[in-house]
């Protein structure tokens, strides 16, 4: 990377000591403001091919070459030539005949001959650009190739683990005594949730009555594990189980809310779950009590889904998140 950087200053540099070398200048340096006088006359010579590089580089390429106007980029770089061939065959002249009022600078080439190289030095510097661009885009699809196929890669490695996980949980569910409903359907749920996570939930969009379904299963799950005390409660209602919505949105909410509700012996431990759908609008609530001796913190599941909900909904959503009398309060509310 540094040798490329540096490359294309020496082509540049080289590309301007074959300037003066067209030039030819003949000066007789035989004082102190002669040499000054011929110091700056170079210096004015190279900001004019400096300027005329940069600009082409700057502006003539990427707003007329890359957005291929073909026509108006050969028209903007004959522009540009003429302007720094006009420059170079009058700067000598401003300089000492203005500046230093001394004799100016002889060379040898004419205004062609300027012409001819500016365009010769604009054209290759063009074709530089190019080719450094198409190199880098090549190098971009090649990495994002390579992205492709590690991600694929990984996605079929993951692929022998549930198959492994789905045998292991039908030969655990054929050893649990039939008498142990509870266990039983504990294990269905469970699988069920697993095969919803890996197959189902792998989608951009989704019905909702299958995001209910998996909701439902859930909730039944997390019921069994409490105890007594605590009271789990989920009401859902809709009128169209086809509309799609984004797979597992609310579910950050509801783990969120399993996992920081109270579990005192005082008091009432509850976690209230809410779904409505009417007229293509979803309103959820999740309700959980909460310790107030404990924190509760949304960590890192609130804040992907916080940023789930900014990309895929944007302005179609109203999400209100606060903590008021113990109890931890989420209302959610999407368009579709």
């Amino acid at each position: 990377m540094f040798f490329k950087k540096y490359t294309n200053y020496l082509l540049f540099f080289l590309a301007y000591v074959g300037a003066l070398i067209i030039e030819k200048p003949t000066y007789s340096v035989d004082s102190v403001q002669a040499c000054f006088s011929y110091l700056v006359t170079i210096i004015v010579h190279f900001s004019v091919f400096a300027c005329m590089i940069w600009t082409n580089n700057a502006f003539v390429i990427p707003y007329l070459l890359e957005k291929k106007l073909f026509g108006w980029y050969v028209a903007g770089l004959i522009f540009l030539v003429l302007l720094y061939t006009f420059f170079t065959s009058h700067y000598n002249q401003f300089i000492h005949g203005v500046l230093f009022h001394d004799k100016p600078i002889e060379t040898s080439s004419g205004f062609w001959d300027n012409f001819v190289y500016g365009l010769c030095c604009s054209v290759i510097a063009s074709m530089l650009y190019v080719t450094q661009k198409w190199s880098e885009r090549e190098k971009q699809v090649k990495n994002i190739q390579i992205n492709q196929l590690q991600t694929e890669l990984k996605y079929l490695r993951s692929q022998i683990n549930p198959h492994f996980l789905f045998n292991g949980l039908n030969t655990i569910y054929g050893s649990i005594d039939i008498g142990n409903h509870q266990a039983r359907d504990m294990m269905v749920q469970f699988s069920d949730l697993l095969r919803y996570n890996l197959y189902e939930g792998d989608v951009d969009m989704i019905e909702l009555e299958k995001e209910v379904k998996y909701l439902k299963n859930y909730v039944a799950l997390q019921k069994a594990r409490s105890n007594d005390n605590m009271q789990v409660t989920l009401k859902v209602n809709y009128q169209n189980g086809g509309v799609k919505i984004a797979p597992l949105i609310f579910m950050a909410f509801v783990e969120n809310a399993f996992k920081y509700v109270s579990r005192g012996d005082s008091g009432i431990n509850s976690v209230a779950i809410g779904l409505n759908e009417e007229a293509g609008q979803v309103d959820f609530t999740c309700d959980n009590s909460y310790d107030e001796a404990e924190p509760v913190s949304g960590g890192i599941g609130l804040n992907n889904a916080e940023r789930r909900l900014e990309l895929l909904y944007k302005d179609h959503y109203m999400l209100d998140i606060k903590k008021e009398q113990n109890i931890y309060h989420v209302h959610l509310t999407l368009t579709l």
